[in-house]
């Protein structure tokens, strides 16, 4: 029986819903992904749930229907403004006789991290470790074993507003599909797009969805901090729209098909043409017109971005750039403008990073979070697994030592059933 992991990503302009099955060369096969156009959500956010409700139940059906698989759980994806990272620090002293670090101290003092004090209606979604000190010694990855008499741990929590997913629970619950765990976007997202050797380098990831940009900063393998640009795609299909006074789905074409991120002079004398609507003339937009609507909001976007690497403190030791990614990353000339806006390398980010069989058509970057939200999964199905295999040796051992006592205990009761006799009659009684 194959193992199925499904996923499902809530966006602020589609919903995609994604399985796939562990392939033996240990890779993974995808068995399909639908999607359809979000309704009731914005800025990532369910807004209406009766909307969104119908647009998850579309697309699940769709993929039971292809697949011929009964879906019944999947990873789902939580974003939006809500979502913001807390630094803490937790500390114990070490307790065993022999003074060394066990995993049990590093879970204790995980576990410590969720009595941290948080505003009403916010819940803690990822726990996730920096680095460690043991006895004044700093920059430990992994203690494990190591002898000391104080541990501390600085830690990345990240925190989002329980209304949203319990909102999101309700959604996806009403159709049938249990959630197996919530999932930061912007942690699926770099599962699909980013390498280990960029991660160790230090590198910037940049999700342009629909309704916001996701950033992640990564250094030394470690998720170092993650926000939420309040603008997107969308914001730019407004600004068009608005700018040259046109439909919004006018605006989405104009964007798509003609759109540049920076103004080239090349393109001074080249103009698109609106066709007449509703009686109203022909309309002539240039595409200088069109980039410089697009390069303003643009650059606030990439201001935002470097403004985040900035507070950090992380800004100069970013060795790989930036990485975009979503379906903001295709526009026109993107990378060359964020070039000469930060100074950094650039490139744009496509799901094929992980051993996963896609086909061209969905190996694109708008379909990054929902492969990344498979490939969690994945790691996490097989953490669980351990986890539940570890558990199940561990009840056997317990189980031999019970018996091997038991065994002990009927050797002694006889032992001592002997000599309550011998205490009431001789010795040669009893052997009679």
């Amino acid at each position: 029986m194959r193992n199925i992991i499904a996923a499902i990503d809530i966006g602020t302009t589609k919903i995609v819903a994604i399985a796939g099955a562990i392939n033996a060369d240990n890779g993974m096969d995808i068995l399909g992904m639908e999607k359809t156009v979000s309704r009731g959500v914005k800025r990532g956010v369910i807004h209406n749930i009766e909307e969104a409700t119908a647009s998850i139940r579309e697309v699940v059906d769709r993929l039971r229907e292809n697949t011929g698989e009964e879906i019944t759980s999947a990873y789902v994806g939580i974003a939006g403004q809500h979502i913001r990272s807390v630094k803490n620090r937790q500390y114990k002293y070490i307790e065993s006789p022999q003074e060394e670090i066990t995993k049990e101290d590093i879970e204790e003092i995980m576990s410590d991290n969720l009595r941290i004090p948080i505003e009403v209606g916010e819940q803690i979604l990822h726990i996730i470790p920096q680095d460690y000190v043991v006895d004044k010694e700093a920059g430990i990855r992994n203690p494990i074993g190591m002898a000391g008499r104080r541990l501390d741990g600085n830690f990345n929590i990240i925190v989002g507003r329980s209304a949203a997913a319990r909102n999101i629970y309700k959604c996806v619950e009403s159709v049938g599909v249990s959630i197996s765990d919530l999932i930061l976007e912007p942690i699926a997202s770099s599962k699909a797009v980013l390498t280990r050797e960029e991660m160790e380098s230090g590198v910037i990831l940049v999700d342009i969805g629909g309704g916001t940009t996701d950033v992640t900063i990564y250094l030394d393998g470690i998720l170092r901090h993650t926000a939420v640009i309040p603008f997107g795609g969308d914001s730019v299909t407004k600004d068009i729209k608005e700018a040259c006074s046109v439909l919004l789905k006018q605006a989405e074409a104009l964007k798509i098909k003609f759109g540049h991120a920076q103004v080239d002079p090349e393109n001074d004398d080249k103009v698109v043409t609106i066709p007449s609507v509703g009686g109203w003339d022909p309309k002539e937009i240039g595409f200088n017109t069109l980039a410089h609507i697009i390069q303003c909001r643009m650059e606030e976007i990439l201001d935002s971005v470097t403004y985040q690497a900035d507070v950090t403190g992380l800004i100069d030791k970013i060795g790989a750039g930036i990485v975009f990614t979503g379906g903001g990353s295709l526009l026109n000339d993107i990378a060359k403008l964020a070039s000469e806006r930060t100074g950094l390398d650039i490139r744009i980010g496509y799901p094929d990073i992980y051993d996963v069989k896609l086909d061209d058509e969905k190996c694109q970057p708008i379909f990054a979070t929902s492969v990344g939200l498979l490939i969690e999964g994945v790691e996490r199905d097989k953490k669980k697994a351990k986890a539940r295999k570890a558990l199940e040796e561990q009840k056997q051992k317990s189980k031999s030592k019970t018996k091997v006592k038991t065994k002990k205990s009927t050797k002694t009761e006889k032992t001592g059933l002997k000599r309550l006799l011998s205490s009431f009659f001789d010795t040669d009684d009893v052997r009679m």
